[in-house]
This record gives C-alpha cells, sequence and structure tokens, in this order.
C-alpha cells in the first residue's frame, strides 16, 4: 500500500459490511479512489441548485483537488458544450430548457471555466462535448421543452464516444494516462439502477479499458443530507455522521464505484 502523508482509518460500516474509509483531508480521500491506477476517473457530482446552502460547491472543491492527481491524467472531459449562436432559435430554446430543467445557479459556469482554466495550467488536454443543430432539436420535446430521456442519451452518447477517441489515440503521447470525466452522478455509473441503463456509460467504458474504470461521485453534505434517494442506502447515514464529525469519508458499495462524501463545512457562529 503505497503511504501518504495523512491520518486514514478503514472501518466496516454497521450497515452490513460497506468498505468505509475515513481521512482527514479531500485529497487523501481522492489518493484512496486511485490506489486501483484507474485508466479512466469518471467523477460524478450532486451539483448545486439555486437555493442550496452557501458552502463550496463540488465543481469548486474537484477543482482544488486537481494537484493530487499527481501529473497521472492526461486529458479532461467536461460534461458540457459552448453556445456559439450558429442554431439560432433552437439553441436558444435548449440551452433555457435545460437551464430550467437543472435549476444551476449562474455562478456555476464560472466554476466550470475555472476548473478547466487550472486543468490546462496542470498540463492536461481539456475537451468539451460538440452539439451541433440537429443535436440541439432532438434535446426537445414538441413543445420545446427539454425531452429528458433524449437529451440524456445524447450527452451519453458524446462523453462515451469521445472518451473512446481519447483512449484509443493516447492523447497527450503517453499510452496509458489517465482520462478524467467530470459532469452529473449518472452516466458515470458502473452499476446503473433499474431503467437507467441507456443513459450510463460506465459499463461500456469499462469493458473498453479491460475493468480500468473507477467511478466516484463527489457528494456535499449540506446539499443532500436530506435526499430521499441516498437515504434510502443503508451506508449513507453512517457516512453522514463521520461528515459531521470532519472527516471526508469515502465509501465503495460495488468494486470500482466509490463515494466522496466531503466533511460538512464549519460555519462561523
Amino acid at each position: 500500500m503505497t503511504l501518504f502523508s495523512f491520518v486514514a482509518s478503514a472501518l466496516l460500516a454497521a450497515d452490513g459490511g460497506v468498505p468505509t474509509f475515513t481521512f482527514s483531508t479531500p485529497d487523501a480521500a481522492l489518493r484512496k479512489v486511485l490506489e486501483g491506477d484507474p485508466l479512466i476517473l469518471a467523477v460524478g457530482e450532486y451539483h448545486e441548485v439555486k437555493g442550496a446552502p452557501k458552502v463550496q460547491s463540488a465543481v469548486k472543491r474537484f477543482t482544488r483537488l486537481l494537484p493530487a492527481l499527481d501529473g497521472g491524467a492526461s486529458s479532461l472531459v467536461v460534461e458540457t458544450w459552448m453556445l456559439n449562436g450558429r442554431c439560432g432559435t433552437v439553441e436558444k430554446q435548449a440551452a433555457k430548457a435545460v437551464e430550467k430543467s437543472t435549476r444551476r445557479p449562474k455562478e456555476t459556469e464560472d466554476e466550470v471555466t475555472t476548473l478547466m482554466r487550472r486543468s490546462y495550467e496542470l498540463g492536461l488536454v481539456n475537451h468539451t462535448l460538440l452539439i451541433d443543430c440537429d443535436d440541439y432539436r432532438s434535446m426537445l420535446d414538441a413543445d420545446g421543452e427539454l425531452d429528458a430521456d433524449a437529451s440524456l442519451r445524447l450527452v451519453r452518447r458524446k462523453v462515451e464516444a469521445l472518451a473512446e477517441r481519447i483512449i484509443e489515440k493516447a492523447e497527450g503521447g503517453v499510452p496509458g494516462k489517465r482520462l478524467v470525466l467530470y459532469g452529473g452522478a449518472l452516466h458515470n455509473d458502473l452499476v446503473p439502477a433499474p431503467g437507467d441503463e441507456p443513459y450510463v456509460f460506465g459499463p461500456a467504458l469499462w469493458r473498453q479499458t479491460g475493468g480500468r474504470y473507477v467511478e466516484v461521485d463527489l457528494l456535499v453534505p449540506e446539499y443532500v443530507e436530506r435526499d430521499a434517494d441516498l437515504l434510502k442506502q443503508p451506508w449513507f447515514s453512517p457516512a453522514l455522521a463521520l461528515a459531521r464529525k470532519g472527516r471526508h469519508v469515502v465509501v465503495q458499495p460495488a468494486p470500482g464505484v466509490n463515494v466522496l462524501l466531503f466533511a460538512f463545512t464549519k460555519r462561523r457562529r
């Protein structure tokens, strides 16, 4: 095992033995996730929504974690795309529909830009998704609203195809360098929930890399502590209790699947 300059403790949670590890820093938690030396690190976030508590977002925290990759990555794919106005009304409609659906704060776009700038400074090649006019049309239903099913399928196809090309051509000129994918905590699933199979690229990229694919979902506790779906997971409440004690927690519900729950932010009184 690699020796790190941090204190970590491993335990079996009372929920039936889901491996759970606690760390004093988020950098140490990420290094635990990287122990298997994945070729693809697929990062998914439970993103900030309007009205959420004012603590650091997942994307801002991951930006600060980039140096913990220790030069082992060559590329970053961010699950977003740039608006250029070439597709006219349909582009504006799709952008508005996505904004309405995700309910992300305005500052999220700036934080994603900061993530890519920091990635570039560290020597990674940045990628975003290329969306054409037909793609925008496919994202909308007959009423001009977001077609969730079509949009989720589109993003999965785009990320999967881009990741496959990057791996095949060994971007950066160094075979075996890690590819980092950053997006929402759905498409990256390695073990999708029933019904989510059409929206995930995890199993396909796991096969392409010969099993060197690792999923990590980033959870900001203040955003998710009352999430009904997460509360159904037997490991979640014990992990929350550890996060309240100032620990950063890595839970491994299945092989290749990691959940990184950050410690609660200390508030000034």
